[in-house]
């Protein structure tokens, strides 16, 4: 898969681009409908099949700090549309020139002569061009003056609600992770490089392989049974996301902490992925390290009888 952040540094297709738009965080049964849709009509048509996302997401640079957390970071929207078989993503960045676009721009300019773009899959949500006035009807009238086609698909629902990035925050916050798998298709997950800590974790006892979380916000806080993907294979653990208040007071950005059961290889810069199976507990402030290292030690029994007692798969 190419991933393309400068227009400049394409050079067209053959035959054309099928393309889907959206943000596609969280990449969930509704996004992969509109992927599978778009590569259909690739391989009707002829094209390649490709994508289009935002850096940042339209209400993240709308919203600045008050945005929503992100389900995924980009480097895992990538992995998820790579495995898809998406094999151009054109990622926008969002500014206020992209914002101002007109709608005739937008298709015109931008899908049609710039990109190549004779196919376009969106959600029934999708709006675009200058204030985000403009529908999948604008979008099929000014595609057809061109000779590009143009279709929305309706949402996926679960449970008699439409499945979306908004429903599956709130079940990662609430801890909801198996109504949060059935969203998503799968179990969810970070990646990420492991990176060095302060051995806070090694000093109590339960060594952890540290991981930045590259969001503004965490989608979720708070300790769980984990699976954790690393070179060596599948391994059982447990993981704190949030932002240790009993041994560092005052940090504000989360981190990703995770405790691999009965593991000592050196991890250091390797690329890891955690499944998150279970919550176990909110984050809290213990009054003092004992009563934290004999906490970790409940929570790590917890985990392992889980983790062991569950048919885990589908990763």
């Amino acid at each position: 898969m190419r991933l393309i952040r400068c227009l400049s540094d394409f050079k067209g297709t053959p035959n054309g681009v099928a393309i889907a738009i959206g943000n596609f965080d969280g990449f969930h049964k509704g996004h992969q409908a509109v992927i599978e849709c778009m590569k259909e009509k690739a391989e009707r048509m002829n094209l390649v099949p490709a994508v289009m996302i935002f850096e940042p997401q339209p209400l993240e640079y709308f919203s600045k700090d008050k945005s929503p957390a992100r389900i995924s970071s980009l480097r895992d929207k990538l992995l998820a549309l790579k495995s898809a078989g998406v094999q151009l993503v054109f990622c926008m960045k969002f500014n206020a020139d992209f914002a101002a676009m007109s709608a005739h721009d937008y298709v015109i300019e931008l899908l049609g002569k710039k990109l190549g773009v004779k196919s376009v899959t969106v959600g029934t949500l999708f709006n675009f061009g200058q204030g985000g006035k403009s529908t999948i009807d604008d979008l099929k009238k000014i595609g057809a003056s061109i000779g590009m086609e143009a279709s929305a698909i309706d949402g996926v629902d679960l449970n008699g609600e439409r499945i979306s990035s908004t429903k599956i925050r709130e079940y990662l916050f609430k801890g909801q992770l198996d109504q949060a798998k059935e969203a998503l298709g799968r179990y969810y997950s970070m990646s990420g490089i492991v990176v060095h800590g302060n051995r806070i974790g090694r000093n109590l006892g339960f060594p952890t392989a540290n991981m930045n979380v590259n969001r503004r916000i965490s989608p979720l806080k708070g300790v769980y049974a984990v699976k954790v993907s690393t070179r060596f294979g599948l391994k059982d653990g447990m993981a704190n996301v949030g932002v240790r208040p009993t041994v560092v007071p005052n940090q504000t950005k989360a981190i990703l902490e995770v405790n691999i059961f009965d593991f000592d290889k050196d991890l250091y810069g390797q690329s890891i992925r955690v499944f998150f199976i279970k919550k176990i507990r909110d984050e809290m402030k213990f009054d003092d390290i004992e009563i934290l290292k004999e906490q970790l030690e409940k929570d790590k029994t917890f985990a392992q009888e889980f983790l062991l007692n569950h048919n885990v798969n589908e990763f």
